[in-house]
């Protein structure tokens, strides 16, 4: 037998299937176990690797690539802490339905629980977060244990990409040495059921509605005339036009989440509804408003008001559609979970369906009215001579060119786009966070997604930049450019709009948390172009200049004036209603 020729083959079956999945981009994070891992990965023509040293940033670095690219991105570290840190990311991916294959390097059986080093149990290390665990056996030299490495790669990517995607978990066990032997011609090879054949088409799963339920929808919408159709984060675009073509043969209006990028990526704005997370705050729209039917596809939409608004609907019909079995309703009020491919629920109803009465246009027009009142409102704030945080969102929304993407972090930045982003005649991309609302490896998922080729505009605070201000290294260690558009009012702004700030005597301590600092040193360090603009005209003219490379925009704001602007916005929109 060659040397290390086990090692050597048995992890190289295991990279190739990664191949043969089609699965492109791994990051790794080095480390000494895992040595075997990232050797082959690095050695194999058709895988991409990107080095992030920080586990924790390297995680919400890889779930911004899977982001983009809708399909699985590899992770690799060595034992011990360094797999603890990848956590925050796995379990934004788990809830925003990210698929991610984790694999995690590990001392053999006979070295744990008993004080080696940097060794820990990593059994089940991320619970529940990962749909699949799986440990592997310890590498050996022979065919069956090669086809069994392939085969298990396979079974955690059927599992990562089954509805509702998300990641899954491998632990390996190796022995030293760990070093592979490159001189073994077949070393990718090995294991081979059929040459260059991929098991991919045997795990395409695609939910679908009975014939029952059909029927059962059709009824529904024949009785039910004042229907709302809602576009919750994460719909494909494919079912955006659906869901349209669904709502103009109901009559029903589409409230469109930003993160549906229902505002963004389409061009028929008739029925798209886009500022009720403004109107729904005014209790005597509200009551204008009831509805009998909502139906929801995607996540929960990101405004509280509608939450409350849904709480509110006493009789009214609320049904999820949900390609997958977890139960996604916050308002505990849905009436009727289907699980079903949004396209697929649209193509389904709309066949062979015509409505006894002709569309309720009172229904409609009442939405419409009210929404396009609202925008009216709305967008005075461009008028705005302050450094008003809203309004940064409307010119970012003029400036940056078509194809652009905004990504957005939580708190503050991702409500201002809820309210003053709107439908656009330029095609844009808005993304964020939202699986478990984190400020946390904003920086790295964004360069992640400027990884996969995106052109990235990233609106962030201070409190989320300063967080994962570590991963700005990405944007330098593989050449990245982007945007960063830093809104520093020096803290949380988000907290002035809630009940903690109206008790003054801990607020600034343990919400408002100012930190002082001065981010141009920290751009400096990572090799960007820093730019501190003090005005409208400095911002645009900022926006304008294009760099190849790690650029921030950092934006001066003034949080208890950032929220007597927002009340003031708040006080238009209600005056446009009464003119």
């Amino acid at each position: 037998m060659k040397d290390n020729e086990a090692l050597s083959k048995y992890i190289g079956s295991l990279v190739d299937e990664l191949s043969a999945l089609n699965i492109q981009n791994v990051v790794i994070s080095p480390g000494s176990r895992s040595t075997p891992i990232a050797m082959l990965v690095n050695e194999h023509p058709k895988l991409k690797s990107f080095i992030a040293i920080d586990e924790r940033g390297a995680g919400f670095f890889a779930l911004g690539i899977a982001k983009s690219t809708k399909q699985p991105t590899v992770l690799i570290c060595t034992s011990g802490t360094a797999a603890s840190n990848y956590l925050p990311a796995i379990s934004e991916a788990k809830e925003s339905r990210i698929p991610l294959i984790v694999i995690t390097a590990d001392r053999p059986h006979e070295l744990r629980d008993i004080g080696a080093p940097q060794a820990m149990n990593q059994i089940g290390l991320y619970g529940s977060f990962v749909k699949k665990f799986i440990e592997l056996a310890l590498p050996e030299a022979s065919e069956a244990m090669y086809q069994y490495a392939r085969a298990s790669m396979n079974r955690l990517y059927r599992s990562c990409m089954t509805a509702p995607k998300g990641p899954v978990h491998v632990n390996i066990p190796l022995r030293e040495p760990l070093v592979p032997n490159f001189e073994i011609e077949d070393l990718f090879s090995a294991g081979k059921r059929h040459q260059d054949r991929a098991y991919t088409n045997l795990f395409e799963s695609f939910a679908t509605i009975s014939k029952d339920t059909i029927e059962q929808m059709h009824e529904l919408f024949q009785s039910k005339r004042k229907g709302l159709l809602i576009c919750g984060p994460y719909v494909e675009e494919k079912a955006l036009h659906s869901i349209l073509e669904l709502g103009e043969k109901l009559g029903y209006p589409v409230l469109c989440d930003p993160l549906s990028n229902g505002r963004t990526l389409i061009n028929d704005k008739a029925l798209t509804i886009d500022t009720y997370d403004t109107f729904l705050r005014f209790g005597e729209n509200v009551d204008t408003l009831d509805s009998e039917v909502i139906v929801r596809f995607g996540a929960m939409p990101v405004s509280k008001t509608f939450n409350q608004y849904v709480q509110k609907q006493e009789n009214c019909e609320i049904i999820v559609i949900d390609e997958g079995d977890l139960w996604r309703d916050p308002t505990l009020r849905a009436t009727q979970m289907i699980s079903c491919n949004d396209t697929e629920f649209c193509h389904a109803i709309l066949h062979d369906f015509q409505l006894n009465e002709s569309v309720d246009h009172d229904w409609l027009m009442k939405w419409q009215t009210i929404n396009q009142k609202t925008k009216s409102g709305l967008q005075k704030s461009e008028l705005f001579e302050e450094l008003f945080e809203g309004k940064i969102v409307q010119v970012l929304a003029k400036n940056l060119p078509e194809n652009s993407t905004i990504f957005v972090s939580n708190s503050m930045p991702i409500r201002d786009i809820d309210t003053f982003l709107h439908t656009q005649n330029k095609k844009l991309t808005i993304a964020c966070n939202r699986g478990v609302n984190g400020i946390d490896g904003t920086i790295a998922t964004a360069l992640g997604m400027a990884a996969a080729g995106e052109h990235i505009t990233l609106l962030i605070g201070d409190l989320s930049f300063y967080h994962d201000i570590n991963s700005l290294v990405l944007a330098k260690l593989h050449q990245l450019p982007i945007q960063i558009v830093l809104v520093n009012n020096d803290g949380g702004g988000i907290f002035s709009f809630l009940p903690q700030s109206k008790e003054e005597k801990h607020f600034e301590t343990l919400f408002g948390t100012p930190l002082g600092l001065d981010f141009q040193h920290a751009t400096a360090l990572f090799g960007g172009v820093h730019t501190k603009v003090s005005s409208w005209f400095e911002f645009e003219d900022a926006l304008a200049i294009k760099h190849e490379k790690l650029h921030v925009i950092e934006v001066l704001t003034n949080r208890k004036e950032n929220y007597e602007l927002h009340q003031k916005v708040w006080s238009i929109v209600k005056n446009e209603y009464e003119q």
